[in-house]
């Protein structure tokens, strides 16, 4: 194999389990939610006289708990990307249209990143397909479709970060008035960033899988074909 070919395993394996991490927290927010809206009325009482809503302070418990998830989670999945970008110089890629610094850096810009880095992602899957084509290319990487679950996930990221934004702003654990309104959207905010998370791991899964076979198959081939003549 290349030795300049870096594989992603690890870090896709640390990315995927961060996932997971975030989908379980997700689908207990929604859980949660759901007692909002139909047992409102669950409150604690505080050593001021006052009263809090129960379910709302368990929502503030799990935010706590996926701030260092989702940190981890970011960093690990950003790391698979760059790592599994950077392998495609050296796998036979036929029209690049990213570097390995902008495919993460995209995240980071606003607007831009509704768009780009989904393709960035859409080039390292389609980059990394097992079968070699040693021929020239008439296909540009602009034209290269994603399959479908891939435009599922981003359709699904894209949804549950509208929703949390609105999410973050009905949520307000000392005000037991917005104990149903914000039920409801902590339960399509879980579950849209659940299943998010989930095709988020078949993502990273299947564009490992596929770079691992096409390195595998670009080694071999390297070593089928005959030297380059001599130079005098």
């Amino acid at each position: 194999m290349n030795p300049q070919y870096r594989s992603p395993n690890t870090l896709s394996q640390l990315a995927m389990a961060g996932l997971g991490l975030t989908a379980l927290c997700e689908l207990a927010t929604a859980i949660i939610g759901a007692f909002q809206v139909a047992m409102p009325e669950s409150t604690l009482s505080l050593d001021d006289a006052g009263e809090v809503s129960s379910w709302l302070m368990l929502q503030s418990l799990i935010a706590l708990l996926q701030i260092p998830i989702f940190i981890a989670t970011v960093v690990f999945f950003l790391m698979w990307l760059y790592r599994a970008h950077s392998n495609l110089s050296h796998l036979r890629p036929t029209d690049l249209q990213f570097t390995s610094g902008w495919a993460v850096g995209w995240w980071f810009i606003p607007f831009a990143n509704l768009v780009k880095p989904f393709q960035a992602v859409r080039e390292v899957w389609w980059e990394s397909d097992p079968e070699v084509d040693d021929g020239p290319s008439f296909l540009s990487a602009s034209l290269h479709s994603a399959p479908t679950f891939m435009g599922v996930w981003w359709a699904f990221w894209i949804a549950s970060n509208i929703l949390s934004n609105i999410s973050g702003r009905v949520f307000d654990p000392d005000d037991i008035s917005t104990v149903v309104v914000s039920g409801f959207v902590f339960i399509a905010t879980g579950v849209l960033t659940a299943a998010a998370a989930g095709l988020a791991i078949y993502v990273v899964k299947d564009t490992t899988t596929r770079q691992e076979a096409r390195a595998v198959a670009v080694s071999r081939l390297e070593r089928h074909e005959p030297p380059p003549p001599p130079t005098f």
